[in-house]
């Protein structure tokens, strides 16, 4: 196997509680050749004091810790993305841990690629699960499944989180987009935009666990849920309508759901009607609006 190295990036906020069995996860890599960039989201607890006795400690990998005010993750993301010298990048939330061999099975599945098919795929994904062990979303087909993200949740069916590396180049490629006011911005859209130009090999097996306790929260919750999704349902009636023959249901609900969370972000209905980019859905959108309207004054 290539010995490239990785950038693990982890986005903080008030995590003082968990980030110390991170950290032991990471020192438990099998696979040695990565940097450990924590981007600190505005933190107001111990999280600068805990990091600072990470960046105390000898290790076997490089670790930057750098602070910024509460802007969210996709912001901290673009900023980790600056830093890392990694031919690979990997997000790991910091209430998060994954198994000792991860990096170095994501690596080895990257191998299995030839040259040819490295330049098509974006990075290798695998499953999630609970710390019992149990599979976070249903199976793949197979081992492996080569697709798009949205090949995978609309003609696959596969449901839950999953986890992975990407390409450093990719990730430069497509930053995040800065806006005013949102401190999160669905990574739905991000991943969505991304796969509609790079494949990406999924395998089905669960690498990454998801801890819940009373810490688990990734980053700061803001007001602008609704602002969010809003962004989120645009985002899949106007750039993913194409799969809407694969969930019908789904795509109605969104529809709906841009009418409600509209309302919230302050919009008028003759501003709603507009945002759909087909007559059709226009139409749609005209029909089910007093749906919306109900769930808004709920």
């Amino acid at each position: 196997m290539n010995n490239y190295k990785v950038t693990v990036f982890t986005p903080a906020y008030n995590r003082e509680g968990t980030l110390p069995r991170l950290f032991e996860c990471l020192k438990a890599q099998t696979y040695k050749n990565f940097e450990w960039i924590i981007i600190d989201d505005g933190s107001s607890d111990n999280t600068e004091e805990i990091c600072k006795t990470f960046l105390a400690e000898k290790t076997t990998f490089k670790i930057i810790y750098k602070y910024q005010t509460n802007c969210g993750k996709h912001i901290a993301t673009n900023v980790a993305a600056k830093l890392a010298s990694g031919d690979f990048f990997i997000t790991l939330d910091s209430d998060d841990t994954c198994k000792p061999e991860a990096l170095e099975i994501l690596l080895a599945e990257w191998e299995k690629l030839n040259e040819n098919q490295k330049k098509l795929y974006k990075g290798i994904s695998c499953r999630t699960c609970d710390i019992d062990g149990r599979l976070n979303g249903n199976s793949l087909p197979s081992y492996y499944l080569d697709c798009t993200d949205l090949d995978l949740r609309f003609k696959y069916k596969i449901t839950g989180e999953l986890w992975g590396m990407t390409r450093m180049d990719v990730i430069n490629e497509f930053p995040y987009p800065e806006i005013q006011g949102l401190h999160f911005y669905p990574e739905n859209i991000h991943w969505n935009e991304v796969g509609r130009k790079y494949l990406t090999r999924f395998i089905d097996v669960p690498l990454r666990y998801y801890i819940n306790d009373q810490e688990n929260s990734l980053t700061r919750k803001s007001n602008s849920a609704e602002k969010e999704t809003f962004f989120m349902r645009e985002h899949f009636i106007n750039d993913c309508w194409d799969y809407f023959k694969y969930d019908r249901k789904y795509f109605i609900k969104n529809i709906i759901g841009l009418s409600r969370d509209g309302l919230f972000c302050g919009k008028k209905f003759g501003e709603i009607i507009k945002i759909p980019n087909t007559f059709f859905k226009k139409l749609l959108t005209f029909s089910l609006f007093p749906i919306g309207w109900l769930l808004y004054k709920k």
